[in-house]
């Protein structure tokens, strides 16, 4: 009798969607744990240089007398451009470390020379994510995991801040709910960080002693947030099918 044998192998074209997509896997899991090394290997260069950036935050102790909730909310605001410039001098030096290029301090002071489009871009952002959060916390929320890559792809690959949020869309498009996972823990580390700093204590606000505590914790927080901005971008980037 003549049997047929009945073929159990994906047709080519399934199989190959497959495979795209087992290798389009994006770990939020590999990205802080490689994150995180990559942060402790280089901590007294990456908190260092975060440190110098938020050292003339010091001159609101020469302020004229002002409500706690005042200094508060000016520390704050200046606080996320800061956090900007972090992330321009530690990017480079992330990626450089991932291809293997060591880098010394100067280069990480070097690295600034980009910042004026990097604090352009970020205020593009901060602007729309707050509007967009007026009218709902999710819309805000949203646009802050889509435009995440943002500042590195501005950093690593140049252009204008308009092609640096396309990139960023396009780099986060499929993986965004992995992005938010990475955001909402770095939030979540630099508000805590921020109240064991006592920021919420109007009375201990304005200090010389609880300034330099604050310092250095957001030192410690924005850097770890800048090595995680970066490693995301580097594992988006190894995406394939991204370009």
């Amino acid at each position: 009798m003549d049997r047929r044998t009945v073929s159990t192998a994906l047709p080519r074209e399934h199989r190959a969607s497959l495979d795209r997509a087992e290798n389009d896997d994006f770990s939020a899991l590999e990205v802080l744990a490689e994150g995180a090394g990559a942060w402790l290997s280089h901590l007294p260069a990456y908190a260092g240089i975060a440190l110098l950036l938020h050292a003339p935050l010091v001159l609101v102790l020469l302020l004229p007398p002002l409500p706690g909730a005042v200094v508060a909310a000016i520390l704050v605001v200046a606080g996320l451009f800061v956090a900007l410039l972090v992330k321009t001098a530690v990017v480079k030096a992330v990626i450089d470390g991932r291809r293997n290029i060591p880098t010394d301090f100067l280069e990480l002071v070097e690295a600034l020379r980009g910042a004026p489009k990097v604090l352009v871009l970020g205020a593009r952002i901060l602007g729309r994510a707050a509007v967009r959060s007026v009218l709902l916390l999710v819309p805000g929320l949203y646009y802050l995991t889509e435009t995440f890559a943002a500042v590195p792809a501005l950093v690593i690959e140049g252009g204008s801040t308009r092609a640096a949020l396309r990139r960023s869309e396009k780099l986060t498009d499929g993986v965004r709910i992995h992005v938010l996972g990475i955001c909402l823990l770095i939030w979540t580390l630099a508000v805590g960080l921020t109240l064991f700093s006592g920021l919420h204590k109007a009375g201990s606000v304005g200090s010389a002693t609880w300034i330099v505590v604050y310092l250095c914790t957001r030192a410690l927080d924005t850097s770890l947030a800048a090595v995680l901005s970066a490693m995301t971008y580097h594992h988006l980037c190894d995406r394939p099918d991204v370009g």
